[in-house]
């Protein structure tokens, strides 16, 4: 097909689009970021004497004529702000420049040229929007009990925020309070809290937030526990996100307290690199989790926080902690099962070899106690007429009561 049939083409299809919507054009959809300059389009086939009028929500804004050069901009609101290029209009191009566009540039706008030949219209609608640059979690204190606080700032429209566990809690369970705020310049900070629920230390606290347009879905969730173990002994501190992840970035750190946090290990799941701080002491394990090697109660006793980031998305784990002596007999209701149940076997068996060294006393002081007697017995020889039956003992089970009892008897007889 020759260029000049296409162009044909092209001509008669845009007449069809013209007619088809009374000398009008399709809506366009126009996306303006907060902030920065935005052009509204405006194309049209110049013939030399085109009239062009800007309208935004039926008010006229600009108007400009081929024969004067010249824009005009009847309406003062928008004469610091919005602007026509001079240089392009004789190319066929009215678009309109906003600078720093804001919520109050919304609406519905209309580009109308006239000329000689013919008249085209071009109905353009504007959203502004400000993006979610980042979302934040935290816990708070606040009356005397611990809050999970999800906020995302500067953000228009007012995006939807939504808080919860995993695994889920009744509904009754929680207690979730959002509110919206607007400054003076339309943003809006969004803050949503949920009372922490100190009775379930192994909760995740998730937050998803939804911009207005659905064109964005941010998420993150906190995790929040304590950890025990016996100092040189390996363990595993769990980091573990709810959900699945790509191309993601890992950092472990730690702190003791008062003091600052230092990173101690980083990975990149993109250009499979890492660096440890620890290099003997910790290594990566499946998900995420670090494994701690022969750890020292003063050195590695802390708070490890980890931090699995993504697009959009970001898992947070602060672990606190405690590595206990070797000699610690008693743990915390909330340490691991298995050295509860060490420490607990320790004990009973201890408690059982005391019981049977008292009985071995109690057996051996009566015996000793009967060769004692007999000792003195015989010591003091008797005469004939002082001989009598040995004294029976009250008590079988009871050695020092039995010998009290012979000992009396055997005075009176010698006083007799």
């Amino acid at each position: 097909m020759s260029m000049a049939r296409q162009y044909s083409w092209i001509f008669l299809l845009r007449m069809c689009i013209l007619v088809c919507a009374n000398g009008k054009t399709p809506d366009v959809q126009v996306t303006c970021i907060f902030s920065e300059d935005c052009i509204l389009p405006c194309l049209f086939e110049p013939v030399g004497d085109e009239i062009i009028y800007w309208f935004r929500q039926n008010v006229l804004i600009h108007t400009f004529t081929q024969e004067s050069g010249f824009p005009d901009q009847p309406n003062k609101l928008y004469s610091e702000r919005t602007s026509l290029s001079n240089d392009t209009i004789p190319f066929g191009n009215a678009s309109l420049y906003i600078q720093k566009s804001g919520p109050r540039d919304r609406g519905r706008y209309r580009c109308l040229v006239t000329s000689s030949q013919e008249t085209s219209e071009h109905s353009i609608t504007v959203k502004v929007k400000a993006p979610i640059e980042s979302l934040k979690m935290e816990t708070i204190w606040l009356s005397g009990y611990e809050e999970v606080k999800c906020s995302v700032r500067d953000v228009y429209p007012a995006p939807r925020v939504t808080l919860f566990t995993e695994p889920p809690v009744l509904p009754h369970g929680l207690q979730t309070d959002t509110r919206k705020t607007a400054d003076k310049q339309g943003l809006y900070t969004v803050e949503s809290k949920i009372r922490k629920l100190e009775d379930q230390a192994d909760l995740t606290y998730i937050c998803l937030v939804q911009s207005f347009y659905g064109s964005q879905i941010w998420r993150t969730s906190l995790q929040e526990k304590e950890m025990y173990s016996v100092e040189g002994k390996d363990f595993i501190i769990p980091c573990v996100a709810p959900w699945s992840l790509d191309n993601f970035t890992l950092t472990w750190s730690f702190s003791k307290e008062h003091q600052k946090s230092s990173v101690i290990y980083t990975y990149d799941s993109i250009a499979h690199l890492s660096f440890s701080v620890w290099e003997e002491r910790i290594r990566l394990v499946q998900n995420g989790s670090l494994q701690l090697r022969n750890p020292m109660r003063t050195e590695h006793t802390g708070v490890y926080t980890c931090v699995l980031s993504s697009f959009q998305t970001k898992h947070v784990v602060h672990t606190r902690v405690n590595i206990i002596p070797m000699t610690a007999k008693r743990l915390p209701k909330n340490s691991p099962q298995w050295i509860n149940a060490a420490i607990v076997t320790g004990l009973t068996v201890t408690a059982v070899l005391v019981v049977i060294a008292i009985v071995k006393c109690k057996a051996v002081c009566r015996t000793w106690s009967t060769k004692t007697h007999e000792e003195a017995t015989e010591m003091h020889p008797m005469r004939d007429s002082q001989i009598s039956l040995p004294c029976s003992f009250t008590d079988a089970n009871s050695g020092d009561a039995s010998e009290i009892i012979c000992l009396s008897e055997e005075t009176e007889r010698r006083q007799t």
